[in-house]
């Protein structure tokens, strides 16, 4: 169980990560109408997409996801508190605060990076030097 609820938790960043990615394309691409449809000044617009932009490469790699929900929620919350209720904004702090509080999944550079220092912690620990 633990391994497909893993593997669905790595799904759901890929998507997320390719969401972001494309809704900050898309809205860099042709700000003008980004500000029409998402009634967004293009001061917040454009510093909005470009961070993003910036957390979905880092969620499509994997790397420090739970730091990066983190910043989803405090984006989601942001532009609910600005902009008012939308499900985008929703969308973000809820997937935010799972990550958050989950991690990466599967095939997170997350899961790696704590595998590579559990065999330091577990080297340190059986060295004759702390007996």
């Amino acid at each position: 169980m633990t391994r497909s609820h893993s593997r669905v938790t790595g799904a759901l960043r890929l998507l997320v990560s390719l969401w972001l990615i494309g809704s900050a394309v898309w809205t860099l691409a042709d700000p003008i109408n980004a500000v029409q449809q998402q009634g967004m000044p293009m001061a917040a617009l454009l510093p909005s997409a470009g961070l993003s932009f910036a957390v979905g490469v880092f969620l499509l790699t994997g790397f420090m996801t739970r730091v990066l929900g983190l910043v989803l929620v405090g984006m989601g919350v942001w532009q609910v508190a600005n902009f008012g209720f939308a499900i985008g904004p929703v969308v973000l702090i809820a997937v935010g605060a799972y990550f958050a509080l989950r991690g990466g999944g599967a095939w997170a550079m997350d899961i790696y990076v704590q595998k590579m220092q559990d065999k330091v912690r577990q080297k340190a620990l059986n060295s004759p030097e702390s007996s």
